[in-house]
């Protein structure tokens, strides 16, 4: 009797190590659950707070970009009511300017009847001039152009060509001229890059060679 006692007393002993382990295995299983569902709220509480961020980003440039689109027809509404032209694709279209593709300015060019026309402005510096420019620009760097546009830009030129060598200055230039009261500015797109008419200038670069005394032979003697 007494072995089976202790027998059974053992038995009992290891249902309940085997109990206590499953539910060790079970406690970390609910542990590594919940861990996971508080990881997974808070990542879900920074995507909230992210897209709250944005859209309050968004909220507050709003007004900056109501305005933006609003000013073209503000300051073509203040031409038109002192009289002055206006280009009717411009307001369709919202814009300060016109753009036009390089193929396009080329061919304004080519005619002599358009080219009288068109007025062409380089806004690079006299260096990148010197060097490659499309025939009868006139330079202004861009730096200059505030001091220097009402006596040397036409404002009676039928259209006022702008570039320069990839298209940031002459993006400048045309909103500055066409803030000032020209109708017709026409910016072109990525300026030299994207030109197919001729250009004149030294594109080469002017190369100096100086020659060593060394070099230089002295005359024979006879």
């Amino acid at each position: 009797m007494e072995r089976i006692s202790v027998f059974s007393k053992k038995k009992q002993i290891g249902q309940m190590d085997s109990l206590g382990f499953i539910m060790g295995i079970v406690g970390l299983c609910a542990a590594g659950v919940a861990l996971w569902s508080v990881r997974r709220l808070h990542q879900e509480v920074l995507r909230l707070k992210r897209e709250q961020y944005s859209l309050e980003q968004k909220v507050g440039a709003l007004p900056g970009k109501i305005e933006s689109a609003v000013e073209p027809l503000r300051i073509q509404t203040a031409l038109l009511a002192r009289g002055e032209r206006v280009s009717d694709t411009l307001i369709r279209n919202g814009q300060l300017y016109h753009e036009v593709s390089g193929a396009d300015a080329a061919q304004w060019l080519m005619h002599p009847s358009l080219s009288s026309n068109v007025f062409v402005l380089d806004v690079r510096t006299n260096a990148e001039y010197a060097k490659q420019r499309i025939p009868g620009a006139k330079l202004i760097p861009v730096e200059d152009l505030e001091m220097r546009y009402q006596t040397e830009v036409p404002t009676e030129s039928e259209k006022i060509l702008v570039y320069c060598a990839g298209g940031d200055r002459s993006r400048l230039a045309c909103d500055f001229l066409s803030r000032q009261n020209y109708p017709d500015v026409y910016f072109l797109k990525n300026g030299l890059q994207g030109w197919t008419g001729p250009m004149e200038g030294d594109s080469s670069g002017s190369l100096i060679q100086i020659l060593s005394k060394s070099r230089v032979s002295s005359p024979s003697v006879g």
